[in-house]
């Protein structure tokens, strides 16, 4: 089987030698990090270097400013930057002791120091609203597949996309093939898109396409994964309006690339959520 890089640019790398293959440091086999997820940029400053970030459930995660002062230094920014993939560790004191342990019993979001260790940015952007399925369909849009994870966590494993807690994005874990190179990665474009005709006044779903354009990029030696979010309020307004309800679900359709070939499957897949 060709083997498949991992694409590798200058965007894409986790500053400070994070690599996910790699968790351990080699001399005493301490972690490089406590943890990680998917946060929310809720505020980093380049004037005290210090940053702070919220999980989907609310959590607020403190960065120190000298952790991440050493990422700006190699290079690193969080300037710009709305949701990001952070590894970390848990801030202790003078004895080696968490400065902000967890209250198992709190009914509230907690606060915790951290220092952080690295982090890669998930791209974020709004879905796009086409007014008729037919210009979708002659966008030019869909000229590649995507694979898709199951969210690791939850209890079903068709879950391919979720809301990011109470907030009205989606989020999801994506994975396509390019050739290796960040002029070729920059060639791609990952849309979310929802056509507003297909909103009736008795719809009860509704229904984006995930749409990847490789441009003329027709490599597949690499392949790029990382976490995909987008806003969806717009679209759930529109909806609103039309219908006058929220809707009942969610429907994500791509073409999928389940075997991880970048061949273009003859037909779609879906997958859904309830939208509680």
């Amino acid at each position: 089987m060709k083997q498949i890089k991992t694409l590798m640019v200058a965007a894409l790398t986790l500053m400070m030698g994070v690599m996910m293959t790699s968790c351990l440091n080699s001399e005493g086999g301490e972690s490089l990090y406590d943890g990680y997820f998917l946060a929310k940029v809720v505020s980093s400053s380049s004037l005290y270097g210090g940053a702070i970030f919220q999980d989907a459930g609310g959590n607020t995660y403190k960065a120190s400013a000298s952790s991440v002062s050493k990422l700006v230094s190699a290079g690193a920014s969080l300037s710009d930057i709305e949701m990001c993939f952070i590894y970390f560790k848990w801030t202790v004191d003078e004895n080696g002791n968490q400065v902000t342990p967890p209250d198992y019993n709190a009914t509230t979001p907690q606060t915790y120091e951290i220092e952080l260790v690295g982090f890669q940015d998930a791209p974020t952007e709004y879905a796009e609203r086409l007014e008729t399925v037919a210009e979708f369909e002659e966008s030019g849009y869909e000229t590649a597949p995507l694979a898709i994870s199951s969210l690791s966590g939850n209890a079903d494993n068709s879950i391919k996309f979720d809301f990011y807690g109470n907030d009205t994005m989606l989020y999801m874990y994506l994975q396509w093939l390019l050739t290796n190179g960040e002029d070729e990665f920059k060639k791609h474009k990952i849309r979310l898109v929802y056509a507003y005709d297909e909103i009736t006044e008795s719809s009860t779903e509704l229904k984006f396409y995930l749409c990847h354009d490789k441009g003329d990029d027709e490599g597949k030696n690499a392949i790029y994964p990382n976490w995909y979010c987008f806003h969806v309020e717009n679209a759930l307004a529109d909806f609103e309006y039309i219908t006058g309800n929220k809707p009942a679900k969610i429907k994500l359709s791509l073409y999928e690339d389940i075997s991880s070939t970048g061949a273009m499957p003859s037909n779609r897949t879906d997958y859904t959520i309830n939208n509680d």
